[in-house]
């Protein structure tokens, strides 16, 4: 998984790359945000990688995910969860949340992959959350949809 701009698979129309460092969060490895923000919020797309001896850790991420957007935000409700494989989950969350002091309502989609290490060790854990206000989630779904899906296959061929 690279941000290197050269080295990055192209991204859909109106995302752009942003250097993981400058997020001031350690373990991403990937950020994108998207051009046009609405309600003074940009939507955004990030992956994160750790090393656990339990790749097990992916689900247990998922609840954890859950409680923690209950402990900050507003109206949590869990739209959809699956578990797909021993090891990944995926999930969408609705929420509100406050920017500028206005109520917007939002929807991240998780997804937490977990791929066992050769030979037994440790497990690589991926975290994919992508972020939008529900405006944004529904009008740019098909682009959103494409980036995840590079993502997947990323993570898939590391």
């Amino acid at each position: 998984m690279t941000t290197d701009p050269q080295d990055a698979a192209p991204l859909p129309e109106g995302w752009h790359l942003i250097p993981p460092e400058t997020l001031g969060t350690p373990g991403i490895a990937f950020a994108a945000a998207h051009e046009t923000p609405d309600a003074g919020f940009t939507a955004n797309v990030t992956v994160g990688v750790q090393r656990s001896a339990d790749p097990g850790l992916a689900i247990e991420l998922g609840a954890e995910a859950v409680a923690a957007i209950e402990a900050t935000e507003q109206d949590v409700a869990l739209a959809s969860r699956e578990q797909t494989g021993d090891f990944a989950v995926a999930q969408q969350v609705h929420f509100t949340t406050s920017v500028d002091g206005v109520a917007v309502p939002m929807t991240q989609v998780q997804e937490f992959v977990a791929v066992p290490g050769a030979d037994g060790g440790p497990a690589t854990v991926w975290t994919v959350s992508a972020t939008a206000t529900r405006a944004q989630a529904e009008a740019l779904a098909d682009g959103l949809a494409e980036l995840l899906d590079q993502l997947r296959a990323e993570i898939a061929g590391a």
